[in-house]
């Protein structure tokens, strides 16, 4: 699996209890924040199940995630800033209010604006944010 600069963290918000899921509630300041190798990106994981894995994203302006494919499907709600997805070869510009879906193994990359982007973003499950493992946590 290839580790890319887009996403958010795994890790603390849920319970696994023999195959199960166990239920959780979570404010933001206690969620956890991983950060990017770069520095230039932060995730908090909100919550993580079987089905579903969301978390909020952060990007400092001019910051890029190289193009790369997630095994689940991903949608993305931009809370602030804007920028640039790219998704299978085509491009659409994203800003407030924008909501993005993609499809499982679509080929993605994003280019964000001048301003900090803020999104929550929502995998198909937990597996595609077993790449935010790599990055740091916050301390």
């Amino acid at each position: 699996m290839r580790k890319v600069v887009f996403g958010f963290v795994l890790g603390a918000c849920s319970t696994a209890v023999a195959g199960s899921w166990a239920p959780t509630v979570q404010t933001l300041e206690s969620a956890p924040v991983r950060v990017a190798p770069s520095g230039k990106a932060r995730v908090q994981e909100l919550a993580v199940g079987s089905g579903a894995w969301v978390g909020r994203l952060s990007m400092d302006g001019g910051a890029a995630v190289p193009e790369h494919r997630d095994p689940t499907e991903e949608t993305i709600h931009v809370l602030s800033g804007s920028g640039v997805v790219t998704i299978d070869g085509q491009d659409h510009e994203l800003g407030p209010g924008s909501t993005v879906f993609m499809p499982a193994e679509a080929r993605v990359s994003f280019q964000n604006g001048p301003e900090t982007l803020v999104a929550l973003q929502v995998f198909a499950g937990p597996q595609s944010a077993t790449k935010y493992e790599a990055w740091s946590p916050e301390i």
